[in-house]
């Protein structure tokens, strides 16, 4: 088999034609420019092929790049350099590259899942020839990590160029790396009533509602970088950054170490610890409201690997609100890092050890309810107990599979959101705490969502509304040195009123996520959000500009 050189250094190539490297008529010696990708994109018409088929790959690659930039947990091994083996079906219709499904593809992979988002197909002229750009998604088997990639192939008539794949931009803190990759792929054409069922269904908003985060600059007075663009924040480590008010989404670019994705609104997002709040306080709220209330149940009653005496008195709430008592160090953090807590999250693999060290981790200190400390461990014992109650009291036997995601369909929210990671195991337990992902519409239809259950009058979903609502009696205080609470799987920050002209203290619940991962829900109707892997956790400016654009009071 023909070997390429690949010589993957930070000088990316701006003048290779790309369909002759496609085609072996060119050696690959450095990665693409994405400015390449995107003018192609832009100046390329659309394609007017029509097929329908099944794209592969051969994992060995006919030339390859890889460079770590950062590994602080000692993970790589070789077979990372590797794509996994996938098989996907797609048509192409309209110049757009549609695969029947954007599910996350579980693969054969020691390491890595994979997914694929819509690309485009556009017709080259001078090679007589359909290019076919898509984006895809590398994910950690296990761990919330994911790596942003462009994939390129040709097709002439029936017969299919090598694939091209570049990675160059990843939401994870602790693992970084450059990937440019040319395999042999595989084409077969298919009936095309064979994936007429299987076709992703169009978003249900219009992309002209999304805006750049500029347009806030230009048409408002608000100081410029005021967002995650701001000094505090390094601009490589930044995957995306926004402000949604009403049905206007104001997005920055995601960039990469090549230059700005093409495919931005297709890229996936990790929820880290969002996931509290979207799976298990969501996932108890939703069951609630069709089994009556359930956040005062005992864990102990529940899980029997709880049974020690010091779970006595700990409610599912408790919980939620990570105040069970139970902690080695109450200084923020420091629990979280420490050996249990990494045992539970990154190194156990079942679901019966996960469970057993999470209910033996720590020891009692003070009755439940009264000191939060910040423990993933809580979150993941709150999935077992909602199973737990189920399996005893219900048909269902799954509170994501039977509650979450059915919530998340019927809202229109991406197939992506519908998958939560679960141990390795017979139990298939969902994680709880961590574990999902999102796409750029999703953080829209979230912020709708979660601002209408904030907002109405209705009785439905209370434990979530609770949450959305946070005030000195139902919140605890978390990290007293920026006035932040915890309440139901949600944080607040509570602002001096006088910072907005306002009568009363400003509270604002937001989710947080390891890494650099925040989204809040500002009271004015709009919601803030970035996702970063720089460990910075800083918004304030942001408020600040919201209520300059629509003050919080009148």
């Amino acid at each position: 088999m023909k070997k390429l050189l690949i010589i993957f250094i930070c000088i990316p190539l701006a003048s290779q034609e790309l369909t002759d490297v496609l085609w072996e008529k060119e050696n690959l010696s450095r990665a693409f420019h994405y400015d390449v990708f995107n003018k192609s994109i832009a100046v390329l018409p659309s394609s007017n092929k029509k097929v329908e088929g099944i794209f592969s790959i051969n994992s060995n690659p006919r030339g390859r790049g890889f460079t770590i930039n950062v590994d602080h947990r000692n993970i790589y091994q070789e077979s990372h350099q590797n794509l996994p083996e996938f098989q996907i079906k797609f048509s192409i219709v309209n110049g757009t590259f549609n695969p029947s499904s954007k599910k996350i593809i579980k693969t054969s992979h020691p390491f890595w899942n994979i997914q694929f988002g819509t690309g485009v197909v556009k017709y080259n002229k001078e090679s007589n020839q359909d290019v076919v750009y898509y984006p895809f998604n590398l994910i950690h088997k296990n761990a919330n990590c994911v790596h942003n990639g462009i994939g390129v192939f040709a097709l002439s008539g029936n017969n299919i160029s090598n694939a091209l794949f570049q990675i160059a931009s990843e939401t994870c803190a602790y693992y970084q790396f450059d990937l440019v990759s040319v395999n042999q792929a595989m084409f077969i054409e298919t009936d095309s009533d064979i994936l007429m069922n299987e076709r992703i269904h169009p978003i249900k908003y219009n992309k002209t509602d999304i805006k750049s985060i500029r347009d806030i600059y230009q048409n408002y007075d608000v100081n410029n970088k005021s967002f995650a663009d701001s000094s505090l924040f390094n601009e490589d480590e930044v995957t995306i950054y926004g402000l949604i008010n009403g049905k206007s989404h104001y997005t920055s670019a995601c960039k990469t170490r090549l230059g700005d994705h093409p495919f931005c609104d297709e890229i996936i997002l990790p929820s880290y610890s969002l996931a509290k709040s979207l799976s298990g306080t969501l996932g108890l709220s939703l069951i609630e409201d069709k089994h009556g209330s359930i956040n005062n149940l005992y864990v102990k009653d529940l899980i029997k690997e709880c049974d020690q005496r010091k779970w006595n008195n700990v409610t599912l709430e408790n919980l939620s609100d990570m105040a069970t008592g139970q902690y080695i160090n109450s200084t923020h953090d420091l629990d979280e890092r420490g050996t249990s807590s990494s045992a539970v999250i990154f190194n156990l693999s079942s679901h019966n050890e996960k469970l057993n060290m999470a209910c033996k981790a720590f020891p009692k200190k003070r009755k439940p309810g009264i000191k939060f400390v910040y423990h993933t461990s809580d979150t993941y014992i709150l999935g077992a107990a909602l199973n737990s109650y189920l399996i005893a009291n219900t048909n269902d036997d799954d509170f994501f599979s039977d509650y979450v995601k059915p919530f998340f369909k019927t809202n229109q929210l991406s197939q992506v959101s519908e998958y939560i990671l679960r141990t390795d195991d017979d139990v298939n337990h969902p994680y709880t705490g961590w574990g999902m992902f999102f796409v750029l519409d999703d953080l829209f239809t979230i912020s709708l969502l979660l601002h209408d259950i904030k907002n109405n009058n209705s009785s439905r979903l209370s434990f979530l509304k609770d949450a959305l609502n946070p005030d000195y009696k139902n919140s605890i205080l978390a990290i007293p040195e920026y006035n932040i609470y915890y309440n139901n799987g949600f944080w607040s920050r509570k602002f001096d009123k006088n910072i907005f002209n306002c009568k009363e203290d400003i509270w604002i619940p937001f989710m947080s996520g390891f890494g650099g991962i925040t989204y809040a829900l500002l009271p004015n109707g709009m919601t803030y959000y970035y996702f970063s892997d720089g460990y910075t956790f800083a918004w304030e400016s942001a408020v600040i500009a919201a209520n300059q654009i629509k003050p919080f009071c009148n």
